[in-house]
């Protein structure tokens, strides 16, 4: 281990969790000529079954690090986003996504989780991997970091990364944060087979159904082969035991009754055993997210919810900011310093906006999103945010 204050290619580096956001952070640090090492929970990377939609800030730190053209190959670019009245069908509000490319020299993008995630694993490489550790405690000095795991092993680091999730054992052992509080929001995910479908399904859009306290999204990811689908709604409490949970066709089709023939449709070639729901919790931003040698990252450092899709981006933000801060620095220290005061304004800023997005698309008469100037990302100017090039802060 590093005992001196000088950073140097040798410096440990522990990435806690193996999610997009640690992948991401392994690589850039790599791409910085480090060697980092991703400690994970599960005993083996899975099969995740949903999609994924990128903005360009987040495409943009792909492609910085070099998956710009398994994106091209892999990756569905809407051409749209449109906005329905989920009762009535009619057509509320575009979004134009054509000019994505030439606007934020990026592009829109929309693809199968497990095929981001397995391209990020192939890159960062699995043997770098140290699988089914789970994190028990750690001790974040001045000097380094020392992790326990469940299993009674330990391992040294220079530096330690966060990426453990919203239920971070990170942030709640080493920073004054409160619990996780339900939102009153929940999501429920499927993919379906696009051939139960109509063609509608699989056109180069992003669909979002909207109705008062629930809305639904489709687009097609690998292609035409599959049919994403995120269906939010709300709820006064969440009692699973499991955050994420198998759920029946009956309980979703419940809270769309009466909607129009397309979402009918979506709904209906949902395998039975293909539904999963789960409660989104929030925490409040944190103002800090640097203790001794310790940073936390993604949704460990700022959760929020899906309404901007900006998480993941968010998260891919947060590694690429880290891997330059890495790169220029020259103590652990002052990396960390960097890394944290060039992210927590936008991290916090998406963060809230995320969460304040629910409300403002499920709280209002669906017609005000044609008759109303909306508060979204273009809006917002979120997609111009390129984590590669953007001053950091030292």
């Amino acid at each position: 281990m590093n005992q001196g204050r000088a950073l140097d290619k040798s410096t440990k580096i522990a990435i806690i969790g193996g999610g997009i956001g640690g992948l991401v952070a392994g690589i850039a640090l790599q791409k910085a000529g480090f060697s980092p090492t991703i400690y994970e929970r599960a005993p083996e990377f899975g099969e995740v079954g949903a999609g994924i939609s990128m903005s360009p800030n987040a495409t943009l730190g792909l492609q910085s690090l070099g998956f710009g053209a398994y994106l091209d190959s892999n990756a569905n670019e809407p051409l749209e986003q449109r906005l329905y009245h989920g009762e009535t069908g009619e057509l509320l509000k575009t979004f134009d996504r054509r000019d994505c490319r030439q606007t934020y020299k990026a592009a829109y993008c929309q693809l199968h989780r497990a095929d981001l995630l397995n391209m990020l694993i192939g890159a960062f490489g699995r043997s770098n991997c140290a699988m089914d550790h789970v994190l028990a405690a750690i001790d974040s000095r001045k000097d380094g970091v020392t992790l326990t795991f469940e299993d009674g092993g330990t391992a040294e680091a220079d530096v330690a990364i966060a990426a453990d999730g919203l239920r971070s054992i990170v942030r709640d052992s080493l920073f004054d944060s409160n619990p996780p509080e339900f939102s009153g929001h929940v999501a429920w995910r499927a993919l379906v087979p696009a051939e139960k479908l109509g063609p509608k399904s699989v056109e180069r859009l992003n669909i979002n159904h909207l109705g008062t306290g629930r809305n639904i999204v489709s687009y097609p990811v690998r292609g035409t082969e599959l049919v994403n689908i995120v269906a939010l709604t709300k709820a006064e409490d969440w009692a699973e035991e499991s955050w994420n949970a198998k759920a029946e066709k009956s309980e979703l089709a419940a809270h769309y009754e009466g909607w129009t023939d397309y979402v009918m449709e979506l709904l209906e070639a949902i395998p039975g055993d293909a539904l999963y729901r789960w409660g989104l919790f929030i925490r409040e931003p944190l103002e800090n997210w640097v203790s001794g040698r310790t940073a936390l990252l993604g949704d460990a450092a700022h959760p929020m919810l899906p309404y901007m899709g900006q998480g993941a981006s968010c998260a891919i933000e947060d590694g690429v900011i880290l891997g330059r801060a890495f790169a220029v620095a020259e103590t652990p220290g002052q990396a960390l310093k960097i890394y944290a005061e060039s992210r927590i304004e936008r991290a916090s800023l998406l963060q809230s906006e995320s969460n304040l997005g629910g409300d403002r698309l499920q709280a209002i008469d669906p017609y005000a999103f044609r008759d109303t100037p909306i508060k979204n990302e273009d809006a917002l100017g979120i997609f111009a945010y390129d984590p590669a090039t953007v001053p950091l802060i030292k």
